[in-house]
Formats: C-alpha cells, structure tokens, sequence
C-alpha cells in the first residue's frame, strides 16, 4: 500500500510540474507592453565639432512583444546606434535629435517580434563646441623624502613647463595646469633626472601636446650656516629715538656644503616694523626676514621679540 501511495504522489507532482511549465509558457506566449532602457552609440556627429559633455548612454523605449523576448531584453538589451547626421540647432552650443525621425532605423536594429510603440523621451540634447587651444603650466605631483643631512639645492625644474592642451572651449576653461603622474622617491642622496608621464583628462575630448616631461634636480650634502646681523626699524617718527635689545640677530639656515661661502650677512635683510608694535599695544618689536639668499633655506630668527627703550 505504501509502494502505491508514493507512486500516486510522485505522478501528482509531475502533474502539478507540468501544469505550471504549460501555464507559465502559455504566459509567455502572450504579447505584453513594457519599457526597457537600451544602451545607445552615436555616429555620423559633426566633424568640425567636439562633444563637450559626454550624451545620454541610454534610451528609454516602450516596446510591445512576446513575454519570452520581453524578458530576454531586459536582460541583454542590445546596443541601438543612433545617427547624428541631423542635429538640430537650439541655442550656442546646444543641439537636439529628434528620436521619432530615427524610429525607423532603430526599429531595424530591434530583435524580429519587438515593436516599438514610443520613445520615452522624444529627443536626445547635445553639447558641442569648436576645437580650441589653450597654453597651461605642468605641476610636479611628488612624494619626496630625503636621506638624513641632504636636501635639494635650488628648485626641481620641470622640462618644458607648459603644454598645449587642445580640446572644446568649454572645458578649456576649467583646465588651469596639468598634472605629472606622481612621483616617489625615499631617503634620496643624489640628483634626479626622470622622465614623467602627464596624467591625460578622461572623457572629456581633450589631447595633450605632449606625453611626458623631464625634471631635474640636484641633491647634495647640507649643513646648518648661522650669521649674525643687524636689523632696520621702520616707520620710526623723527621725533622719537629708540635702543634696542639686542642690537643684533642671529640667523640659522640649512645650505649645502658647495655653497657655504657663498653666504654673507649683506645676503640678508631684516626689519622691525615700530608702527605695528604701536597700533598692537606691544612693548617690543617684532623681526620680520625681508630679503634672504636664494642658497638658502629653513631660515630661523633668534630671538624673536626685539626689547626697545624711548630715549628722552
């Protein structure tokens, strides 16, 4: 008996499979309305023109079909190539196609049984603009760190220092410098001469004039130079004399060994400004490094407050 029951009961449930495979494919079968957004290309744009923004990447189209092929669209849609031959004019650089002209050629790019019945939006904007030039200064992106006790003498020189960026004006006008790829160096003790790639601006129809620069430096063994120099005081009244404590100030500095004396105080200047103590209830003077030697850097004045007295 219990043999005939598991029968009955497997034979039920093929049953059962059966209706739901039939009822199921019955469905399918059967037309249906829906939307579904298609992945666009675009061809045939103006040659004499460049996009400025990137166009929409999808359409949406309401189709009529079959559910088995509804389905398979959702979820592979194909690529539907849109042609760009007759760009309306609506204003400046803005222009418009007009979907429902094309509705043809796209209906032929359509699986057999698909059916357009409308566009969800009738056109499709455009930005574009002329080609246009524009010169910009090259930025060095570094992470540098040096071994302990050198430095870089002077300036890392970047070869050349501007490129020509060619591209719509649009984006010309957003585009002030352009960027080296970064550069990484640690514990450096010697100089640098590298070539670098510039970092090229995606999706935007920009070219640059040139793919890569040089840069330069020269590293070296540096020291701490120290000086001693006198100040000047400005804005001092004629009627007023003042002493000063000290009478003298001592600066510190890194320099690299080759160019250590190359350095004189006359490489220096420094002032104290009387009027902004006055107008700041302050009862020294405050030193302010005016003129320094380009050899030179990480320069430190001691002390920092200057003592004064008005003689009478």
């Amino acid at each position: 008996m219990k043999v005939g029951n598991n029968s009955i009961s497997k034979n039920f449930v093929l049953f059962i499979l059966a209706s739901v495979i039939f009822w199921f494919l019955t469905k399918l079968s059967k037309e249906y309305e829906s939307t579904i957004e298609y992945p666009v290309s675009y061809e045939n744009l103006p040659t004499d023109k460049l996009l400025q923004e990137e166009p929409v990447k999808e359409i949406g189209v309401h189709i009529k079909t079959t559910g088995f092929k509804l389905i398979s669209g959702k979820l592979f849609p194909r690529t539907l190539k849109i042609d760009g031959t007759n760009l309306y004019q609506k204003s400046g650089s803005n222009y418009y196609l007009l979907l429902n002209q094309q509705k043809l050629s796209i209906q032929r790019q359509m699986t057999a049984g698909v059916d357009i019945d409308h566009f969800i939006k009738d056109s499709i904007s455009f930005n574009l603009g002329f080609l246009s030039q524009k010169k910009v200064p090259v930025q060095l992106n570094s992470n540098l760190s040096y071994e302990a006790g050198y430095d870089v003498n002077g300036k890392i020189t970047i070869a050349p220092d501007s490129v020509l960026v060619s591209g719509p004006e649009a984006v010309l006008d957003t585009i002030q410098f352009v960027e080296t790829n970064l550069f990484t160096r640690s514990d450096l003790n010697e100089s640098i001469d590298e070539e670098l790639p510039l970092k090229k601006f995606s999706g935007s129809n920009t070219n640059l004039g040139i793919d890569k620069v040089t840069i330069k430096a020269t590293v070296e063994k540096f020291t701490e130079g120290t000086v001693k120099i006198p100040f000047a005081v400005m804005n001092l009244p004629d009627s007023i004399t003042i002493s000063t404590f000290p009478k003298e100030l001592n600066l510190t500095y890194k320099i690299a060994l080759s160019s250590f004396n190359d350095v004189k105080p006359s490489s220096f200047r420094i002032e104290c400004d009387y009027r902004l103590s006055i107008d700041n209830n302050l009862t020294y003077l405050v030193p302010k490094l005016i003129q320094q030697s380009n050899l030179v850097k990480n320069v430190k004045i001691s002390p920092q407050r200057i003592d004064f007295l008005i003689e009478k």
